[in-house]
């Protein structure tokens, strides 16, 4: 029968245990001297070696011909071991096993001596599992077991264990692997398996294998079986439903351009070829932080785990991103993708998102208006703009000439209301309020309009003509009654809401208010830069 590549090489010496070297030496050299301790805590994410470390432990002390602190793999006991058939060594599953009952058992059976080798070994995985019963069950014999007898308890969630319990063990702390060490392992399961595989195709499954070589050796073996012992980066890309990086750089493209129409053709298009949108949203914030090393970091090349070429591409395309922009993506995405992995719909809510993203001008958060200002900054910084002084002599007469000629109250150019600072500054808050009481689709609606105040208890919600359905739906009766009550209940005062489109602004601001005719040039400007930023003149 067939045994997967990650069961198959599971490590038989301390040595082959990958990047966890600061305990195999510990464990190593306790064996040698032996000075064991009688209870072991394995802590660490998945995948990282815990439970090949504690049958290495358990072979290695009952092992009849130990080399220098390693099992030899090929005695009884070892063998037994490695059947699974030890009447010596016990794994016990705490998921399963985590009543009272169970421990009381296991109290009864250490008072047994081993019948092979020198130690009954107990290795009791996720042991955070158990309840506080059996926790207080274990307590004693965990504190002083028989001599002959050695607890591995292993745990991927160390902070639910009680203090009781952690004080009573020798805890070995596992790191997450990092890329070189997994794509070394790789290559020489690869070596001995007469398995074809390309550099890029390791590195690619080592950076999706999220620190855990268990799950490393498990892509190696399904994308081995898929390109029929010949691993090639296409394959990966297929097996792992990844897409490819030509579509990030095209994706973070659309978005540098605001142009969320020709954003959404090529989600649509990944969505096509089958593309998970979860690990397609993961791929575009590693996307982004890999812009923002590469316009950060002088040697881009020591953080970012990617072929020269790809990164010559990166620092190209950083270079034409605000580092604003790019920190306001960042925490858009980083949003989504502690979403996405509970909705229903993770299209939906990534299409807002990159909507969002593509949305600078109407980003109200300060991380929008970051990067706003860093925008005109570039551009006045490449002389895209020209900003014209007024001489301080030429002013005062200006000023003088004012004084002296009152322009009638009809020539007066009458700008917009400026926006309520109150409720502007609290319109994320507002969003996020929404978002706790889990009304996701009044979110969504809200997250593609732009919020603008008539007066101080009516807001206008501006929505473009592609966001039709989402403005329909803000005008029906039910939904617009519950965002105004949400509205009243965190603003503390009466609010009411009308839903328009953008080029209805000035429409319906006459509407609303008769006296607001202003000029929409400076509506415009008010509307892009704000009202601190905006004076308007009259010229003589």
């Amino acid at each position: 029968m067939y045994v997967a590549l990650y069961r198959k090489w599971r490590p038989k010496k301390f040595e082959e245990v990958c990047g966890q070297e600061q305990i195999t030496t510990i464990l190593k050299n306790q064996i040698k001297a032996n000075q064991l301790s009688h209870a072991y805590l394995l802590c660490g994410t998945r995948g990282t070696g815990k439970t090949s470390t504690a049958k290495l432990l358990a072979k290695a002390v009952n092992c009849f011909n130990l080399a220098d602190g390693n099992p030899c793999d090929s005695c009884e006991s070892c063998n037994s071991i490695n059947h699974g058939n030890s009447m010596d060594v016990f794994e016990i599953d705490a998921a399963s096993n985590r009543r009272i009952e169970d421990v009381r058992d296991l109290r009864e059976a250490v008072k047994f001596a081993p019948a092979m080798g020198k130690y009954k070994v107990y290795i009791i995985d996720e042991v955070h599992m158990l309840t506080n019963e059996a926790f207080n069950a274990l307590l004693k014999t965990l504190e002083e077991p028989p001599a002959y007898v050695i607890f591995i308890l292993a745990t991927t969630e160390p902070h639910k264990l009680p203090a009781t319990i952690l004080s009573r063990c020798q805890r070995l702390d596992f790191k997450r692997l990092v890329q070189d060490n997994i794509v070394d392992r790789l290559k020489y399961i690869c070596k001995e398996e007469n398995i074809k595989v390309e550099d890029d195709a390791l590195r690619l499954i080592a950076r999706n294998s999220d620190g855990a070589m268990r799950d490393a050796v498990s892509i190696m073996d399904q994308c081995a079986v898929f390109g029929k012992m010949n691993v090639k980066y296409d394959d990966v890309l297929k097996v792992l439903g990844i897409v490819n990086d030509e579509y990030l750089f095209k994706m973070s493209e659309a978005i540098l351009e605001e142009n969320s129409s020709k954003a959404m053709i090529l989600l649509q298009e990944i969505s096509s070829e089958g593309k998970d949108m979860s690990q397609f949203a993961r791929d575009l914030l590693n996307h982004y932080r890999n812009l923002l090393m590469a316009k950060l970091v002088d040697q881009a090349e020591d953080v970012i785990d990617l072929s020269k070429e790809t990164i010559s591409i990166l620092k190209v395309q950083s270079s034409q991103y605000g580092r604003d922009n790019i920190i306001r993506c960042i925490n858009i995405l980083s949003e989504l993708t502690a979403e996405i992995k509970w909705s229903l719909q993770p299209k939906i809510i990534l299409e807002v998102s990159i909507i969002k993203m593509c949305k600078l001008q109407k980003d109200t958060s300060s991380n929008g208006l970051l990067a706003r200002i860093e925008k005109l900054e570039e551009a006045l910084a490449k002389g895209e703009v020209s900003v014209t002084t007024i001489p301080e002599s030429k002013k005062a007469k200006k000023e003088e000439k004012k004084e002296e000629k009152k322009i009638p109250e009809k020539a007066k150019l009458i700008s917009p209301k400026p926006l309520s600072p109150q409720i502007m500054e609290k319109w994320d808050g507002f969003i996020q309020e929404i978002k706790s009481r889990k009304k996701m689709k009044l979110r969504t609606y809200l997250a593609l309009c732009k919020p603008t105040i008539i007066d101080g208890e009516k807001i206008m919600l501006c929505f473009t003509r592609q966001d039709s359905f989402s403005k329909e739906a803000v005008e029906s009766g039910d939904t617009k009654r519950e965002i105004e009550e949400i509205a009243s209940e965190y603003f503390s005062k009466p609010i009411k809401i009308k839903a328009v489109y953008e080029d209805e602004v000035a429409k319906s601001a006459d509407e609303s208010n008769s006296e607001e005719n202003g000029n929409d040039i400076v509506r415009k400007a008010i509307e892009l830069f704000g009202e601190d930023l905006v004076e308007v003149v009259h010229e003589e």
